[in-house]
């Protein structure tokens, strides 16, 4: 019996770490995913900004390949923020038209690596007629996630610690709590007066109806 008691309060330790575990992982790929987006909203209203520059622009007449004041926007906009890498203003082809990086210009946008948020540059009409792309560093991201998952596991450690500890601790004591709930129903002298005086009545019908209580039928 010990062995088994001692068998389910490791399984029931082991339950309770991967709930925690699970709920950290889970946690962190929800605060991740809450960081990429509050970093990429930074980019998204910068790369909006210009794109309803561009537009306004194009309403007046201006097509996007004859608004070279564009290029100075988007360099002024890209150094405001130190994690963009370059911005660009995209024909409805995917074409760079102008960029704060002056290699860029006449390459696909798709081409250079790092993160990327659009905003769609529309006319007066609503019609989409090119895009401006903002290209981030990755880096930024992968600063938050190693600030997160150290918060996480700071906090995620101890709990996994207490948890099993807990476990194991209310284990035991279940478990001595059983063993003397054993021993007393082993030893008719230590049940309660109600147990007792149910087996006395149990007894007394047996003797009435002549059967021996420990077994058996009495001899006439």
């Amino acid at each position: 019996m010990t062995r088994t008691t001692l068998g389910l309060i490791a399984v029931f330790a082991l339950i309770a770490a991967a709930c925690v575990s699970f709920g950290a992982y889970f946690s962190y790929v929800t605060l991740l995913n809450a960081h990429k987006a509050t970093v990429e909203a930074r980019f998204v209203i910068t790369a909006q900004r210009v794109a309803d520059v561009a537009g306004q622009a194009a309403s007046l007449g201006i097509a996007l390949p004859a608004q070279q004041t564009v290029s100075e926007i988007l360099s002024r906009e890209s150094r405001i923020e130190k994690a963009v890498q370059s911005m660009d203003l995209v024909d409805e082809r995917g074409t760079v038209l102008f960029s704060s990086d002056p290699a860029r210009p006449g390459v696909p946008a798709a081409d250079g690596g790092g993160g990327r948020v659009v905003a769609p540059v529309r006319n007066d009409l609503g019609q989409t007629i090119g895009s401006v792309v903002v290209r981030y560093d990755r880096a930024i991201l992968a600063t938050g996630a190693d600030a997160l998952g150290g918060d996480l596991q700071r906090i995620a450690l101890p709990t996994l610690g207490g948890a099993c500890l807990a476990t194991i601790l209310i284990g035991m004591l279940l478990a001595a709590a059983l063993r003397r709930a054993v021993r007393r129903a082993a030893e008719p002298a230590l049940w309660p007066p109600a147990a007792k005086a149910a087996l006395a009545a149990a007894a007394s019908v047996h003797r009435r109806v002549g059967v021996d209580p420990e077994g058996g039928r009495r001899g006439a």
